[in-house]
């Protein structure tokens, strides 16, 4: 029997949502081995497009609506999703602008099991895409680390390290961070590291590599190009231009309750600044979305080259340079 493929979509306010749906399901290999979990959030003028009555027809899609402005953000959205999960084989989790290449299941499937690892995660920032499917096919992404922001945040970049098609790895590439827009591994995610609704969407990334690789874990970026994304900038159509924080005003309370979370987690509120470590919150315990217990806090710095409490970043690091994996 086919592996089995959770894909779970946190959707705000996207009119591109739908033509998400259509793409993945008319290019899978195998459409039936795929399981939907979609948190949609819509406002009440949003058009009925944006909506189930332009999803594809799929046995096994099931969307939770909230109005948008019941919403926490982004990982708020991702956590209700994943709560639709029902046991399947792997978890893919994936933006709600996306496109794929064809037969992109099986060549994720294939790509997983050229790590040869059962604790192999494989996530990076996806190469872009231009309305309706014009797909950025000339290079191959890895994660770096990018420097620390006047939070104490560890922030994130993709580098485009391979020229395709004559520079494609043989094998998936070791590496340490995780991409919230495309994450894909064991379906055992969902219980051993799930995903935190408390965070907000700065330090989603690391918070989460760190859980997943001190959960054992071992995270890898793709030796061949299978998912893309809308990257949305000025040029982009006014209707594609909603976000959490735009509709909001109160965002900013639920983002820095989420920074002082991570550097809760991370054990690098001392490097965080004042108005972060003054934050009186009602967190309690990290449990259940703490760091794993298969491996260290120190060993995961030391494998990643980064220190959270000096805002160190080893070269190694801001060039995604990861030669092997520590046991």
């Amino acid at each position: 029997m086919s592996s089995t493929i959770f894909v779970q979509i946190a959707a705000y306010r996207d009119p591109d949502l739908p033509a998400t749906l259509h793409n993945l399901i008319e290019r899978a290999a195998q459409p039936e081995r795929l399981r939907f979990g979609i948190c949609l959030q819509l406002a009440a003028d949003d058009p009925p497009h944006w909506g189930t009555s332009a999803f594809p027809d799929h046995l096994q899609l099931k969307s939770i609506r909230f109005d948008a402005t019941e919403s926490r953000g982004a990982c708020w959205a991702r956590r209700q999703a994943q709560g639709v999960y029902g046991g399947e084989d792997f978890l893919l989790q994936i933006d709600s602008h996306m496109r794929a290449v064809e037969h992109w299941d099986d060549l994720l499937l294939t790509t997983w099991k050229e790590c040869s690892d059962e604790r192999a995660v494989l996530s990076v920032y996806p190469n872009g895409f231009q309305q309706p499917c014009r797909l950025q096919t000339s290079t191959l992404p890895v994660m770096a680390a990018a420097g620390f922001d006047a939070y104490g945040i560890l922030k994130l970049r993709g580098i485009s390290r391979f020229q395709l098609p004559e520079e494609q790895p043989d094998r998936p590439i070791p590496g340490a961070f995780i991409a919230g827009g495309f994450l894909f591994g064991p379906g055992s995610i969902v219980s051993e590291a799930p995903y935190d609704p408390e965070l907000y969407f700065y330090g989603e990334e690391i918070a989460m590599s760190a859980r997943l690789w001190t959960s054992g874990f071992n995270i890898y970026a793709p030796n061949r190009l299978l998912l893309f994304h809308l990257y949305k900038t000025d040029h982009i159509d006014q209707e594609h231009a909603a976000t959490h924080w735009g509709d909001h005003s109160n965002w900013h309370h639920y983002n820095l309750r989420a920074i002082k979370h991570v550097h809760t987690l991370l054990g690098s509120l001392n490097n965080a600044p004042a108005s972060i470590r003054c934050l009186n919150d009602a967190h309690g315990e990290l449990k259940p979305f703490g760091l794993g217990r298969k491996r260290s806090l120190p060993l995961y710095q030391q494998w990643a080259g980064i220190d959270f409490k000096t805002a160190e970043i080893s070269q190694a690091a801001r060039h995604a340079e990861f030669k092997t994996l520590k046991a």
